[in-house]
């Protein structure tokens, strides 16, 4: 069943606090709210307010409970909800000794497995993100919690936008849902770190076991409201609470640097506790659409969400974020990782050539499959246009100078990430780098400079020239197939195919037409670079068998040696060099049964086809005449007639 437990220790949390039992009340399965009530003494895992100067004076607080008509709400719906809202309270006068101990008294209370959501007074959910986070819970049992992101508001309208920055460190923020089990405790509040005892007398720290990671959520539309300084009087309480001295008028000061300039403002000018790069920006000007806004007299209201989680404000967050902190490794069989129904956009990356992309065929099939109303944009060099031409899976190509070889630092690499951060910033949802390898003309690192929340390819193992493709990665494959098991529900077909033109297939059908009726059609792939001495000899051999059309294929620098070939063999060759584009040439080796030879683009077509390579390839060496032959015939006897 898996029920929500929902916690939230509070002082003073109005106006927030209001918020979320509406959010509750529209949730379709069963849950319950934890409310601990009261003061925190500055002791144990709380000493260090104390340590900066902070203090707990007496009109911070009534008797140890909120001051500001939090405690009035809390009995109210208490009330109203008794079977679904639970009150711990100290006595009064009292107070809690720290806050572990605040977030410990629930616990004895919570008897079944569930989600534990820790949900701050001022951290603000929608029953659609709620609702499906327990969903990707329960498509995954052996998920232990979850990380997120958050869109942390310093007022009405101003939220930090930079990651790794103060307000949304991915090493430690935010870990707020855990799947409890009785028995599980808090070894700590800040950070908060839920455990688990093993038979082995050890604990589990259920946060870093097997986590839902920050860009899974975020994919998911995960990305709650934190209203930590929009008011005023949450400022004046953090003043003296935690001893950030001036921090009234300085956030003051922010609200008007806010009003009048329209670009972003180091957080640091104004709060002197922080020292990162954060930076402010107005809520507009982030994507971001508040949950809660005050009147033109100061009174805080909430405003119902657009219908549909957006992950917009996510990638904006995930811009220029730097490398991964977490990486995920994908396990063949384990659900997938995050919901591919919001995964609107995707880039994949191919930029090591037409071979590349003729590899990547079946990666692109499945992939549409799986996203059929994304947008599919390609990434590839110019000699993979014409094969990214007749792909009917695509929306979008864009092509890249080539990169292999070169240096991380290198003019051409530097140029190509700043364009790519330029124009793609925010424009995918999703990123592939679907093969395995050095990653030698630096996809992953390409990927990481669109911000692309999510970023998959396969496993690298080593780094090159000082270059940890890994790092780039959010998901990391062993193979492509393990790559496509995080999208597709079923067993995915990463099996390669080629893509043919109307054009072609009439041009090979007029070409076809000129050769004689053989049983077998064998494609002779020729290249200058590449001696033919053993090729002529084989086709001579095989043109004697009376059986097999010999067909060959090759680049404008093979005409001569074709030439030669087609005049020894006669009519059992047809000499196809330099008549076909590519379209035409997809289309004749489709047609073909085996392929003998070299030479790009028909050995690379050839391979995408699942044509044999046989006795060929570069696991022969260069092979003799006779031990071409011979394989040939081993194959042919194979073969039913």
């Amino acid at each position: 069943m898996l029920p929500v437990h929902f916690l939230t220790i509070v002082l003073n949390g109005d106006p927030f606090i209001r918020y979320h039992l509406e959010v509750f009340r529209q949730l379709p399965f069963p849950w319950h709210w934890h409310v601990v009530e009261g003061v925190a003494e500055q002791v144990r895992d709380s000493s260090w307010c104390a340590q900066r100067g902070g203090r707990v004076p007496q009109d911070l607080h009534r008797d140890g409970r909120s001051g500001d008509g939090t405690s009035a709400y809390l009995d109210r719906i208490a009330a109203e909800e008794p079977g679904r809202v639970s009150v711990y309270r100290k006595p009064p006068g009292m107070f809690w000794q720290g806050k572990v101990e605040m977030v410990t008294a629930p616990l004895a209370a919570m008897t079944e497995d569930c989600l534990l959501w820790q949900v701050d007074a001022d951290e603000l959910w929608t029953a659609e993100q709620i609702t499906r986070a327990r969903r990707m819970f329960l498509d995954s049992p052996s998920r232990t919690a979850a990380l997120y992101l958050c869109h942390f508001f310093v007022g009405p309208s101003l939220v930090l936008d930079r990651l790794d920055q103060y307000g949304n460190y991915r090493a430690y923020e935010w870990l707020r849902t855990w799947r409890y089990r009785p028995g599980d405790f808090w070894h700590s509040h800040v950070p908060p770190r839920l455990m688990r005892p093993q038979p082995d007398g050890s604990d589990l720290e259920l946060g870093a076991a097997n986590p839902f990671l920050h860009e899974e959520t975020a994919a998911g539309g995960l990305v709650f409201q934190h209203f930590a300084y929009a008011t005023r009087e949450q400022v004046a309480f953090k003043e003296v609470y935690y001893g950030y001295d001036g921090a009234v008028e300085r956030w003051e000061a922010l609200q008007a640097a806010g009003r009048a300039v329209g670009g972003a403002l180091p957080l640091r000018d104004f709060f002197p506790w922080v020292t990162d790069a954060a930076t402010v920006a107005r809520a507009e000007h982030a994507m971001v659409e508040p949950l809660a806004r005050p009147d033109a007299e100061g009174t805080w209201g909430f405003v119902p969400p657009a219908r549909g989680a957006s992950t917009a404000p996510a990638v904006a967050l995930l811009q220029n974020s730097g490398p991964a902190v977490r990486r995920r490794t994908l396990v063949p069989g384990e659900p997938q990782p995050f919901p591919t129904d919001l995964i609107r956009s995707v880039g994949l990356f191919l930029p090591d050539g037409v071979g590349a992309v003729l590899r990547a065929s079946g990666v692109l099939r499945e992939l549409r499959r799986a996203l059929p109303l994304a947008r599919i944009t390609v990434f590839a060099t110019p000699d993979a246009e014409a094969a990214l031409a007749l792909c009917p899976y695509i929306n979008q190509r864009v092509t890249l100078p080539p990169l292999k070889g070169r240096a991380p630092d290198d003019a051409l690499v530097t140029a190509v990430r700043q364009e790519i951060g330029q124009q793609f910033s925010g424009a995918f949802d999703l990123t592939i780098n679907p093969h395995r390898g050095e990653d030698a003309s630096f996809a992953n690192r390409l990927m990481q400079d669109t911000g692309a929340p999510l970023r998959l390819g396969c496993r690298v193992g080593r780094p090159v020239r000082g270059y940890y493709a890994d790092a780039f990665l959010t998901h990391v494959a062993p193979t492509p197939a393990g790559l496509l098991g995080a999208l597709t529900a079923g067993e995915p077909d990463p099996a390669t195919e080629v893509w043919t033109s109307p054009a072609g297939e009439r041009a090979v059908a007029a070409l076809l037409a000129e050769s004689i009726p053989a049983r077998w059609r064998c494609a002779v792939g020729l290249s200058a670079s590449v001696g033919t001495g053993s090729l002529s000899e084989l086709c001579r051999r095989l043109a004697v068998r009376g059986d097999t059309a010999l067909i060959l294929v090759g680049d404008e620098a093979a005409r001569g040696a074709a030439a030669r070939i087609a005049g020894e063999t006669g009519s059992a060759c047809l000499n196809a060099v330099g008549r076909l584009g590519f379209d035409g040439l997809c289309a004749l080796l489709r047609r073909c049964d085996l392929f003998v030879g070299t030479g790009a683009p028909a050995e690379d077509i050839a391979v995408a086809a699942r044509l044999p390579m046989v006795g060929t390839g570069p696991e022969h060496g260069d092979p003799t005449a006779e031990a071409m032959e011979s394989a040939i015939a081993a194959w042919l006897a194979d073969r039913a007639w």
